[in-house]
């Protein structure tokens, strides 16, 4: 009996107790790496967009109940920092778990799943610019987001307890005083880091933000490696990433997510343009088809070798090395896999990953065919397609069309070059094979890389060799978000 009171307290207790969060999902002109480049939003890219029948949700996971939806249980608020939301979880399990991971700090940052509506890109600043939102699907609290500037914090319900007393002024005080910083982003961590590589002793600072960073257990998801295995820098990734993508054809075109892996992510495709309207006509609703995608954790492994004069090198000149080495073999890896990878224990490509028809297939590497293709794909994907080809296609085969006077079709007078075809950029990438081409919009191919890249170090070959082993393990996965964004050009049988 004593035990059914008890449990009957709890339950009004919780009742009257309502589980409030806030914080900000997406932020206006902060920068976020995004692999290769920067990418912000515009402060007004949210004007117009409907924030109705929003969905608040963990990980991006739509399979279960949200734990909010706009505007009944999630409120939304433009401001000009960005877009602030605060929301009342439901008095479940789920709703309490959340709540109190909250609470405590363990999860801090937000991301929201959209449509692009237009955009701005500085190729030499390698920056994007997102202009217009064309939709937003939902919103999620996340272990990792792309823009860390965004947060998510538990209210003291007894302050304030109903929905229309958010104040997006208290929560930016809010904001600045809870934050959790990132803990591989650290220059005592990135100190750290190194000089565990190299056997050097630490400093108290570097053992204590080593310590930080490893109490994470992100290093826990390299399950091949041994305890030893340490995550690299934040910053030290970023500059793999975008030494990587301005060395390699695809890979730099391709998008790139860092999203759990085996988590459904939700992608937009393409919509209708707006219809015109007769006053009083009833309106058809239009429903926004959206593809989801799910990345494995496929394990990506680098063996390097040095000598054991390693331990002599200042610690910028082996950050660099090491940059080096893991740039050219995970680029070189992934961007193979792109093209022609099996699926089997690697990345998903797209010559190998789409089923070719009639339907996305022409035959013959001619002007024709290459017009031919344009054709094919669908208007949606269009904006932003290009054509891909390995070298020996584009000077071996492209260039050398002539039209029935004998002059060459695709050239530049003023630069000397051909950079478009038919008005569409060309991405040289020497995995495809000669004779294949390639169009289509390639940010409908994904690559995710959830976790980073895990290095430890081994001297067990020093005492015979001299050497010293370094393991890198990169988890990744890559496939075709929409096959339909793609078409492929073949040379014509002989």
């Amino acid at each position: 009996m004593q035990n059914q009171t008890q449990t009957r307290a709890y339950n009004v207790r919780a009742a009257e107790k309502p589980l409030i969060v806030e914080g900000t999902a997406i932020v206006f002109d902060s920068p976020a790496e995004m692999g290769g480049y920067t990418e912000r939003i515009a402060r007004d890219a949210l004007d117009g967009v409907d924030l109705d029948n929003i969905a608040l949700l963990i990980n991006h996971d739509g399979r279960g109940i949200p734990l909010a939806k706009s505007p009944k249980t999630l409120s939304l608020t433009v401001t000009d920092t960005g877009l602030e939301m605060r929301a009342e979880l439901p008095d479940t399990e789920q709703g309490r778990s959340v709540y109190e991971a909250v609470r405590r700090g363990d999860l801090s940052e937000m991301s929201f799943a959209f449509d692009i509506g237009a955009q701005a890109y500085d190729e030499q600043a390698r920056e994007r610019t997102i202009t217009q939102i064309a939709a937003v699907y939902e919103i999620s609290i996340v272990n990792r987001a792309a823009y860390p500037q965004t947060n998510v914090q538990a209210r003291n319900a007894g302050k304030e307890n109903t929905m229309n007393n958010f104040s997006p002024i208290e929560s930016a005080v809010l904001n600045a005083a809870q934050a959790t910083p990132n803990t591989h982003a650290t220059p005592e961590y990135r100190s750290a880091f190194f000089k565990k590589l190299l056997g050097r002793e630490l400093t108290e600072s570097e053992n204590r933000a080593f310590a930080a960073a490893q109490a994470e257990k992100r290093a826990d998801s390299f399950n091949i490696l041994s305890n030893s295995a340490a995550v690299i820098p934040t910053q030290t990734l970023n500059e793999v990433v975008k030494q990587a993508r301005g060395v390699n054809g695809l890979y730099n075109e391709v998008r790139i997510f860092n999203v759990p892996s085996n988590l459904s992510v939700p992608v937009g495709t393409p919509t209708d343009a707006a219809s015109w309207h007769v006053e009083g006509a009833a309106v058809d609703r239009t429903n926004v088809t959206t593809t989801a995608v799910t990345f494995s954790g496929l394990e990506l492994i680098k063996v390097l070798s040095m000598s054991a004069a390693a331990r002599r090198m200042d610690i910028a000149s082996f950050e660099s090395y090491i940059t080096q080495e893991l740039r050219s073999s995970i680029a070189d890896a992934i961007g193979a896999a792109i093209v022609e990878g099996t699926g089997n224990g690697q990345p998903t490509g797209i010559l190998s990953g789409i089923d070719w028809t009639d339907d996305n297939t022409v035959s013959g590497v001619t002007a024709d065919g290459l017009l031919a293709a344009i054709a094919l794909l669908p208007a949606g994907y269009a904006g932003g397609a290009k054509f891909a080809m390995s070298t020996a296609t584009l000077f071996g085969q492209v260039y050398p069309l002539k039209d029935n006077d004998g002059r060459y079709i695709f050239t530049d007078a003023e630069s000397g070059g051909v950079r478009r075809l038919f008005g569409f950029p060309i991405v040289l990438d020497d995995n495809i094979p000669a004779g294949t081409v390639i169009f289509g919009n390639f940010r409908y191919y994904g690559v995710n890389i959830p976790q980073g890249v895990a290095v430890e170090v081994s001297r067990e070959s020093g005492f015979t060799s001299g050497l010293i082993d370094f393991r890198a393990l990169c988890i990744a996965d890559g496939k075709p978000i929409v096959p339909g964004a793609f078409v492929k050009i073949e040379a014509a049988a002989a």
